[in-house]
């Protein structure tokens, strides 16, 4: 994203992506965009008179990589003084998790932002691709194995 390169848009995930988001939870306001971070938020929700951020998944197999994004969310969010919890949905398996941002949360996201930014002003060429299971489903494989 720093470089301003974009995923392939027709990746057959994407698109099942965006019709589960075009079938589902009609009634939420969805894709609320904080420009600022280049961040989009699936949708909010008023639940119990608490405000949550809600990350929607086509399933539980990727649940560690959905949780860190939205507590990511929440930690850009209270950043802005907005205070708000989580929750992940997987419509598709009837799963709904509560989600909460903790203390060390918020520092280890700190550290990881800031890890990423010094590495993206210094003049390092990219690391060598390495092939992990996930490369074939990811939208940007043309931009590291061809």
């Amino acid at each position: 994203m720093s470089r301003q390169m974009s995923s392939n848009q027709n990746d057959s995930f994407l698109e099942i992506g965006r019709l589960i988001d075009q079938t589902t939870f009609k009634r939420e306001k969805k894709k609320i965009y904080l420009a600022e971070f280049a961040a989009e938020i699936d949708f909010i929700t008023l639940k119990n008179g608490s405000l949550f951020v809600a990350e929607i998944k086509k399933s539980s197999r990727t649940m560690a990589n959905g949780i860190k994004q939205l507590k990511y969310y929440l930690y850009l969010l209270s950043k802005k003084g907005i205070q708000c919890k989580g929750i992940i949905k997987i419509p598709k398996e009837k799963i709904s998790i509560n989600i909460e941002l903790e203390k060390n949360d918020e520092v280890l996201i700190k550290d990881e932002v800031d890890e990423i930014e010094a590495f993206l002003s210094s003049n390092d060429d990219a690391p060598a691709p390495k092939k992990i299971p996930f490369c074939g489903k990811c939208s940007y494989f043309e931009f590291c194995w061809s």
